[in-house]
């Protein structure tokens, strides 16, 4: 008793204080705590528990990105790795015995302008943002130094040809089909230009080939081709399982909605627009009334259809621009950009009477759905993303308390009033 007076005098204090309404809010929020009801939904709220473990301006707006500049990162040093070891390779080769150059000198040329771009680009350039057409640029380079050292290791005849390969597989795992495709597109036309070389065609004709050396280049021309569709094929099949998976990182299993951390990431996009813009948009929390009875009379696979048919219901009520995300077992978030406070409040009337006009249908018998809303605004009710989104579940649980089956819009110390910004159901 003695401690339950210290805590309401603490709290009274708190109010006379509170000069702002986020101040306010928050001697509202620590006055439900003297409410059983309040302690025991602030204890349970999957928003609170995540923002008591983690700040919202700490997650990344873009995760993904970071992600695919990691990758590309990763790509650049095994690229630069493979240049210096192709380049080891081409001098050890040519002090080979039987390994014969025709201008020794022009050799020479072409390493040191390559080691050079190695290190250019590699090493001063890496300071820039990474971006996939580096990594094709560095690979066309190479085409260009092989096809040099070819030229001039004997062309056809050379046994540095099958160089060709290492650029193929490199450019499959790292740029995509298309590139790839074009990639050996080029390096065809250096074959061609090394059989020209070789014969001189321009002067004594095609049919100066001599016949007998025409299988090998044919046959490693096909096996190239062969090289870079197949292996540009698994790697687009890595792709799309990556892909899968970068979907079931965002995504609720169970009803298709996005998921707490994508929400967050979207709802700092929008906080940031909205602060640079001066723009508004609105939280709003929705929970179901009735999952818990639903689930201990009917079981939980009734449960999970309740859930699935107020997140089908809901979706229905938003547009391409609005974001929808299930926050918990029954509880959703919706983010509504460039939306006032009353359009924010008709958006969420039209969701609770939508969803409490319909039935889901289990082994033949009709349940009935009601949801509760609770709703804030930026900038009117605060323009810290946190604190909003306490705030819409401060609503959220005045719309519980006065009976469920309504809609809340935060007003500060009016929440406290009864029915004072609740919409009650018709």
């Amino acid at each position: 008793m003695i401690q339950d007076s210290r805590m309401r005098k603490r709290v009274q204090d708190k109010a006379v204080k509170a000069n702002s309404t986020e101040e306010a809010a928050q001697f509202l929020l620590d006055k439900s705590e003297l409410d059983t009801g309040a302690a025991h939904h602030i204890k349970t709220s999957p928003m609170y528990s995540l923002l008591g473990n983690q700040d919202v301006v700490l997650i990344p707006i873009d995760d993904h990105k970071e992600i695919e500049e990691a990758e590309l990162q990763g790509f650049r040093r095994t690229v630069a790795d493979i240049q210096w070891l192709l380049l080891v390779l081409v001098i050890l080769c040519m002090k080979l015995p039987g390994m014969t150059i025709e201008t020794p000198m022009n050799m020479v040329v072409s390493m040191g302008l390559f080691a050079t771009y190695i290190c250019v680009v590699q090493y001063f350039w890496r300071l820039q943002e990474e971006k996939r057409w580096k990594l094709a640029l560095n690979t066309w380079v190479m085409v260009f130094f092989i096809t040099a050292v070819v030229w001039q290791t004997g062309a056809l005849a050379s046994p540095l040809l099958p160089l060709y390969f290492l650029v193929v597989i490199l450019s499959a795992t790292t740029l995509g089909m298309l590139t790839t495709l074009l990639e050996t597109s080029l390096i065809t036309v250096c074959y061609l230009l090394l059989a020209s070389y070789t014969v001189n065609v321009f002067k004594e004709g095609v049919s100066a080939f001599p016949l007998a050396e025409l299988p090998g280049p044919v046959v490693q021309l096909f096996l190239l081709w062969f090289v870079a569709y197949f292996v540009s094929l698994i790697s687009w099949e890595s792709e799309k399982a990556k892909e899968k998976i970068r979907e079931l990182s965002r995504t609720d299993q169970l009803t298709g909605l996005w998921n707490m951390k994508m929400l967050l990431i979207f709802m700092q996009r929008e906080h940031k627009r909205s602060l640079e813009e001066n723009r508004q948009f609105a939280v709003l929390m929705i929970d179901a009334d009735n999952l818990k009875g639903v689930n201990d009379t009917y079981g939980h696979d009734a449960g999970t259809r309740l859930i699935i048919h107020i997140a089908e219901s809901m979706r229905a009520q938003l547009r391409d621009a609005d974001m929808l995300a299930r926050f918990g077992g029954d509880e959703f978030v919706a983010l509504l950009p460039e939306t006032t406070r009353e359009e924010a409040l008709k958006v969420a009337e039209d969701m609770r009477k939508q969803i409490g006009e319909t039935q889901v249908e289990y082994e033949g018998k009709p349940i009935d759905i009601t949801v509760s809303i609770g709703v804030a605004c930026f900038p009117h009710h605060g323009t810290e993303l946190a604190y909003l989104m306490k705030m819409a579940d401060k609503a959220l649980y005045t719309s519980k308390h006065l009976g469920k089956n309504r809609t809340t819009v935060f007003q500060g110390k009016k929440q406290s009033e009864k029915a004072a910004s609740s919409v009650r159901p018709s």
